[in-house]
């Protein structure tokens, strides 16, 4: 019958308790190691996001807490710098309940502050993002600029509204609003999961996440 780890018998139960001296003796012989501050350096250099901000935008309510939390993690263990706006700097509640604190409003971020852009998707983003103004001009002035922009589930239609989707292969949360959508702005809607479009990265919904933060994190190291 093979043993469980939890069946492991216990060494130390037959052995005399040791004394103080004993143990000082002990803790002594153990070295401790100091982290060297160049070895420190090192790994700060070696980030590949080092020094690079991002905006990440969501709803107020009922962002897809996914879409939100592990690019965030999959950028912020690179080195980058991340700031989330939404339609205005106040807590943010996911579908799922996680929270996040919104920096800035979307109408206070400017262009040239962030290396990329990325759009969380979740069930309140046609109500606050598909007729967002301030939004979709942003968006079309970074990807003017060049810039990193990344959209997930429903916010890919943010993208087709600002333009930068016509004539070309696009996927988004399986919606039939969201889908008309991108059609009536000139894109193909095709049932895949990533897509990447030179410096545009569109993915289709919550599973996708971590290929979708994977995907920005490369584009942005480029």
């Amino acid at each position: 019958m093979p043993r469980e780890v939890g069946d492991r018998p216990n060494a130390d139960s037959k052995r005399p308790p040791r004394s103080a001296s004993a143990i000082a003796r002990s803790l002594k012989k153990k070295r401790c190691t100091a982290i060297r501050p160049s070895r420190v350096r090192s790994t700060l250099t070696n980030m590949k996001l080092n020094g690079k901000k991002v905006l990440i935008v969501i709803p107020p309510t009922q962002f897809r807490d996914e879409e939100f939390f592990e690019p965030r993690k999959i950028l912020q263990d690179e080195g980058a710098t991340i700031v989330v706006a939404s339609i205005a700097a106040r807590a943010c509640r996911g579908m799922k309940g996680g929270t996040a604190q919104a920096d800035i409003s979307i109408a206070d971020a400017k262009a040239d502050d962030y290396a990329g852009l990325v759009l969380c998707g979740g069930s309140s983003v046609p109500e606050f993002f598909w007729n967002d103004k301030k939004l979709q001009e942003l968006v079309t002035s970074m990807a003017t600029a060049g810039k990193i922009i990344a959209a997930i589930c429903l916010s890919t239609v943010v993208l087709a509204k600002a333009k930068l989707l016509a004539g070309r292969e696009a996927t988004v949360y399986f919606l039939p609003e969201a889908i008309q959508e991108l059609k009536d702005a000139g894109a193909k809607y095709v049932k895949k999961t990533l897509l990447i479009h030179n410096n545009i990265i569109l993915a289709e919904g919550p599973p996708d996440s971590q290929r979708f933060g994977q995907a920005i994190r490369a584009a942005l190291a480029g």
